[in-house]
């Protein structure tokens, strides 16, 4: 498979999973002002009434779709029409340069300096799906609907910065199961310590979700979460996995089970005068 077909097919995966969470139930989508739009292919993410660039940002401009300036007229007024600037997740290493030189002309401009608009992705495609490493104490279990309340809490713990509501959402998606969500709860000697969800997204089991609190950090865990989940997506047939991070401690841990990274992903968007 072609780097940019793969890249497609990541971005593709992302924009189903964080789309997500803007509609996780009818009371969050109308909360969120849900107005995520397929427009010529590329996932036009839009929550209207949260304050999040990375909820209000396109995902397949040059991958998913060719770059077109038509078709970023169109992307441009469906942002304008919720209240929105045109944002767009450009995969870097996977786009034509005529991609990027659209951008350009049309006085985009790549925002790598801000952690908030650069974002690591990574591609698990071997062979083989990797061992999960042995961490002592450490047992793995499936989340049912009953304990998506606890999931939530321990995942918020971990990253509270992203507010009371995203707990909210997660408790939401794990109870329901939408969009084939599987989430896994990681206990060391029963008190709980980790979070991850795998989830099915067309040919790709998209990781996402992972966490580990911090008095249980250092002990390897994440990385035998990660393991555990590409098995279990192994079991049902996936061979591509996507994932993705800004921080380079969970880079390491993706690269120590066989992950390699496809490209950077960075938001493109006009500066305001």
């Amino acid at each position: 498979m072609r780097q940019r077909e793969l890249a497609a097919h990541l971005q593709r995966a992302e924009g189903v999973s964080v789309g997500s969470y803007i509609a996780a139930s009818p009371e969050i989508a109308r909360a969120s002002g849900a107005a995520t739009r397929r427009i010529g292919g590329v996932i036009c993410l839009g929550a209207a009434k949260i304050d999040s660039e990375f909820l209000n940002r396109a995902l397949g401009f040059g991958t998913i779709a060719a770059p077109d300036p038509r078709l970023l007229d169109r992307i441009e007024r469906h942002y304008a029409s919720i209240g929105r600037r045109a944002r767009l997740a450009i995969a870097m290493q996977c786009v034509s340069s005529a991609t990027l030189r659209l951008l350009e002309r049309r006085g985009y401009v790549a925002e790598v300096r801000h952690p908030d608009h650069y974002e690591l992705i990574y591609v698990y495609d071997r062979t083989r799906p990797p061992a999960i490493p042995h961490v002592d104490d450490l047992a793995i279990e499936r989340v049912t609907p009953q304990l998506a309340p606890l999931y939530s809490r321990v995942g918020y713990e971990s990253f509270r910065e992203r507010g009371p509501e995203f707990r909210t959402i997660i408790e939401v998606l794990v109870r329901t199961r939408r969009r084939r969500v599987r989430a896994y709860l990681g206990r060391i000697a029963g008190a709980p310590a980790a979070t991850g969800m795998l989830t099915d997204i067309g040919i790709v089991g998209a990781l996402g979700n992972g966490s580990v609190l911090p008095r249980f950090r250092g002990r390897g865990i994440q990385v035998a979460m990660i393991a555990h989940r590409i098995n279990e997506g192994w079991k049902r047939g996936y061979r591509i996995f996507f994932g993705e991070t800004g921080n380079p401690a969970s880079a390491h841990n993706m690269e120590e089970l066989g992950w390699r990274k496809l490209y950077d992903e960075v938001d493109w968007e006009r500066p305001t005068a």
